[in-house]
């Protein structure tokens, strides 16, 4: 029995099938809808490849703000969340710098998956702007 393929050779497949045997034949409305399913394919891809990854290093990141353990990323999002609507990062501290950090780094790997252009563009990944 041949092995099934996973998610990700699935949108491969569908990814090539589309470029190969369908944008060229398209023109106008249709062909504006098809690119735009290619590029929700793209970024379902990369999230696939990379989510796993982005979420370890957002929870890390996250982890670093505090002192005590976050059990999950969910977890510690909240965490972090509730500590910014209290207004626990005193303006001008280093720990609001790593806060800058932190969300400036997040933000740029969630934009590097649905604008890569951009991100390479801008010759630059994410850095503190304090």
């Amino acid at each position: 029995m041949l092995p099934r393929p996973g998610a990700a050779d699935l949108l491969k497949m569908a990814e090539q099938g589309l470029q190969d045997h369908v944008v060229g034949t398209l023109e106008g409305e249709a062909k504006y809808h098809t690119l735009m399913a290619l590029r929700a394919i793209a970024i379902a891809k990369a999230e696939l490849e990379e989510g796993p990854k982005a979420d370890a290093v957002e929870l890390k990141r996250i982890q670093g703000l505090f002192e005590e353990p976050l059990a999950d990323l969910a977890t510690a999002r909240k965490r972090l969340a509730a500590e910014i609507r209290a207004r626990r990062f005193e303006p001008g501290t280093p720990r609001e710098v790593r806060l800058l950090d932190a969300l400036t780094a997040t933000t740029a790997t969630r934009l590097r998956a649905v604008n890569i252009k951009y991100m390479v563009r801008r010759g630059r990944g994410a850095e503190s702007a304090v």
